[in-house]
């Protein structure tokens, strides 16, 4: 079996890459970058949206992950057009080669961001049949849809296989500097003021990135062809609890500072995994604090 990783030397997909490797999968990164983490693996320098260069690649292999995209919401709304065209318009390129050379499926890594802003009973739960965010606020999020939709249009015109696979937050060893986590524990080690939108009562379902690749992985199996699943973490993880549980593990006293909520701001929904435990037999396996002691361990070596 030969899978091509888009985006593999990224933070998400150097741990899918490490899984795969472990299945003894013949693995080759596409990517700007060159792998970081000394994996036995292929490497192609590539832009995903040179459409002749990822068709000519990809001729011979079976299944195509693609991870590439702007994960940085920041810099969607700064560089929108850019931010775009290497989110839902290399998802098209990626399609196509698949179209030409007669990949067996594409895997597309997508987000729990494409639900939106969901008004209702905070202990609703949200599956995999709950509804695009009709009125999307962000262009991350219309993004993002527009990919799923594309991988949809593949399967229905052209027989392309599909995978979708919904983020919840990963965190962990290979972070952006940018992301939430290492923040807090930056600003906690230099002692400086964290500054929470709210009360911090808002929740988000955290999710280990070993463990969200172990999920990707799991959505190679046959069950997950043509299939959509969200894989996220179990536990509902305040902002407030995030500090709480550095203070714990870091033994300093955090510097926090509340100012006034995000207009729209949400307090949290319950996005639920079932499906990848029921089809791929795939669930969270590391809870949210062993996880964040196993980073913290790691970075202060």
């Amino acid at each position: 079996m030969k899978v091509l990783v888009t985006g593999g030397s990224g933070f998400i997909g150097s741990h899918l890459v490490d899984v795969l490797n472990e299945q003894g999968i013949d693995v080759t990164i596409y990517d700007l970058d060159a792998p970081r983490y000394n994996q036995k693996c292929g490497y192609v320098r590539g832009d995903v949206n040179d459409l002749s260069r990822i068709t000519s690649v990809t001729i011979g292999f079976d299944y195509i992950y693609h991870l590439a995209a702007e994960a940085n919401v920041n810099r969607f709304y700064e560089s929108p057009y850019y931010s775009n065209l290497i989110t839902s318009n290399s998802t098209l390129n990626v399609l196509e080669c698949a179209r030409r050379n007669n990949i067996k499926r594409v895997l597309l890594a997508s987000t729990e961001w494409i639900y939106g802003s969901i008004i209702g009973d905070e202990n609703d739960r949200i599956t995999e049949e709950t509804l695009y965010a009709q009125n999307p606020d962000h262009l991350y999020t219309s993004s993002k849809i527009a990919s799923e939709l594309f991988c949809k249009n593949y399967k229905t015109l052209y027989g392309v296989n599909y995978t979708i696979m919904r983020y919840g937050i990963p965190f962990g060893e290979r972070a952006r500097a940018e992301t939430v986590t290492p923040i807090f524990i930056n600003k906690i080690l230099n002692n400086d003021e964290i500054t929470i939108h709210g009360d911090g009562s808002q929740t988000r379902q955290f999710i280990y990135v070993k463990d969200l690749a172990e999920g990707n992985a799991a959505c190679l199996k046959q069950e997950g062809e043509n299939q959509i699943f969200n894989i996220n973490g179990c536990e509902k993880i305040s902002v407030i609890q995030i500090v709480t549980t550095l203070e714990e593990i870091l033994n300093k006293k955090a510097k926090v500072k509340f100012i006034e909520d995000r207009k729209g701001n949400y307090t949290g929904r319950i996005i639920s995994s079932e499906k990848a435990k029921k089809l791929l037999g795939w669930e969270q396996k590391v809870s949210y604090r062993d996880a964040m002691e196993r980073y913290v361990k790691g970075i202060l070596k």
